[in-house]
Parts: structure tokens; sequence; C-alpha cells
């Protein structure tokens, strides 16, 4: 097992214990591109390994919006057995929560672009998610030279995506304890809107908040908010992965012209390249773990090498430490 710790030209003089790095798991192609060409891919979250992606919220949404409708009357007129009295359901205009669901549901399911990195940069089911018979490697950066890349990508594209917002975030994993905490986040903010919409609609034209006069507006302004919780917020079966993400919300309307393509296994895949290079910092990759492989030794000999070739100093490379074996 190699471990290597020669100086890095742009690395930092302190050395950074293990457990503060986040990890990026990936292929050896992966890691040839990250190391030469010193960007990092942030991939559409409709087109991740996790199927319920961005739809988490987006269902606790619609079922809130569900709960406000008047349906009693309706399913009374069919002849059709309801539990919801008339006299318990909130009566609110139908345009007023068309529109709200519409923004809403647009909010939590835009093109969202992001990076993922784990806490653990040994884990033994991202190995077998990321270790093809070609290698898995795990690479530990910086969290502060992250949110550092993050912002740079953001800043460079203000009309594209939307600003003000942490571009690196925890994920959040949707248990019992989660879902009352989103339901009833949401309910306060359903209430919230429709509170808005009907106090606005009594003012004068002229007054209010300008540009959050109709409803779809004004839904926009309560659940863009949604946006960013939609593209963290998982599956509790994935809570092991420990996940951080860089995250990018593309602006309605907007195409990013920087949107690039890989092949899938069934489909044409959209991603961006986020700069890894930053004018004024340090590059941010400390430690590079190589994942279960045939000849461990070797493997590790061979990123020292790559990364040395790459410009790269002071990384430390080390084998993983779990008995796995793909091949």
């Amino acid at each position: 097992m190699a471990n290597v710790t020669t100086q890095q030209d742009e690395s930092p003089s302190d050395p950074v214990k293990p457990e503060e790095l986040l990890y990026h798991y990936t292929t050896q192609h992966g890691l040839l591109g990250i190391l030469k060409q010193k960007c990092i891919w942030a991939t559409h979250i409709r087109y991740l390994n996790d199927t319920s992606e961005g739809n988490i919220v987006s269902r606790v949404i619609f079922e809130e919006f569900s709960s406000r409708y008047n349906t009693a009357p309706l399913f009374q007129m069919l002849g059709m057995a309801t539990d919801k009295a008339a006299s318990v359901v909130e009566p609110v205009d139908e345009d007023t929560l068309g529109q709200g669901t519409t923004m809403a549901s647009w909010a939590t399911s835009q093109n969202v672009f992001v990076s993922s990195f784990s806490e653990k940069g040994d884990s033994l089911s991202q190995w077998r998610a990321y270790s093809e018979r070609s290698g898995g490697y795990s690479i530990g950066f910086r969290p502060e030279y992250l949110h550092a890349v993050g912002e740079r990508f953001l800043n460079g594209r203000p009309d594209r995506f939307f600003q003000g917002s942490d571009t690196l975030v925890r994920c959040i994993y949707y248990d019992e304890e989660e879902e009352r905490s989103l339901r009833e986040e949401i309910k306060k903010l359903v209430s919230a809107y429709i509170e808005e919409v009907a106090t606005t609609a009594k003012l004068p034209v002229g007054e209010g908040i300008q540009g959050f006069r109709t409803p779809a507006a004004l839904a926009i302004k309560h659940f863009l908010k949604l946006g960013q919780r939609s593209a963290i917020t998982k599956d509790n079966g994935f809570r092991e992965e420990a996940e951080w993400r860089l995250a990018f919300l593309l602006q309605q309307g907007s195409t990013a012209t920087d949107i690039e393509f890989r092949p899938g296994s069934s489909m044409p895949v959209p991603y961006l390249e986020v700069p890894l290079r930053l004018a004024d910092q340090l590059i941010g990759i400390c430690k590079v773990i190589v994942g279960p492989c045939p000849h461990p030794s070797e493997a590790a000999k061979s990123v020292e090498m790559l990364l040395q070739s790459a410009g790269f100093r002071g990384v430390e490379v080390v084998s993983s430490q779990i008995p796995y074996r793909n091949w």
C-alpha cells in the first residue's frame, strides 16, 4: 500500500484531517478526466441512480394542495362518498390553488445539476457502485474549497442559474421525522401563499410588492426555496452514503449553453462541466483512495505518477482497507 506526502505546488501548508474531507467516488475514466481537465461533472438530477430523485418534495406539495380543494360538494353532486365534510374544507379559489400547484411543481422539478460527495472515503456500498473492473477511486476535497468552486461557477453565470443559496449542501434523508418536518414546512408555505394571494387581490393597482401580484408570481416567491430542498432530499435507503452535493438550479426559461451530454446506459445524460481551478485559491484535492483491486500497490503507485504528471504535489494516496472483490 502506497502512502505519499510530497509537497504540492498549490497545496495548503497545514495537513487536513481525513474526516474533514468530502469524497467524490468515480471510475478510472472519471479520475483521469478530473485530474487532467481539472473539472468535475454535475449531472442532471433526473438521470441519477436514485429513481426518487426530485420526486419526494413534489409529491408532498401535490398532496398538500390537493387537501385544500373543496371536493365535498362535487362528490355530493356526483353521488359519491367522501370523508371530507364541506364545512371543514378550506374554501380557496381554485385558480389560486391551480397556479400554486403548477408553480410549486415547477420549482421542485426544474433543471437541477448536482455533483455528489460523501463524508466517507472508504465505503463498501460506494465501491460496489463505482468499482468497475477498471477500478474505482475516491477523491478527497476540502469542503471550503468545494464551496468556493460552486460560488465561482454561479458567479460566472448570473443570467442562467439562480444565485444566493449555498451551493454545497448536505443531503437530507427522508425518514419519519423528516417527513413530518417537510409536511409541516410545506403546509405553512401553502397557507402563507394563499393568504398573500387573498391580501394582494384586495390592494389597489400599483400597491403591493412590485413584481409579485399574480398568483403565479406569488407562488414562485414562496416555493422557489423548495427547488434546492428537492435536490437534496433523498430516500432514506441511501442514508449510508452520507452525501453532500454541489447543486445548481437553472432559471425558468433559461437554457444553459454549456450543457454537455455523455452516453448513458439507455439514453444520453445531460451534465455540466464545473471548473475546479480557482484563480486565487489552492487546488483542493488532498487525498485519493484507490478502491479494491487485484494489485493495490501498483494501482496506488500509478495514481501517484498520474498526480505528479498533472501538476499535483502533496496529495496523499492510499489503498482501500475493505476486502471487497469484483474481479
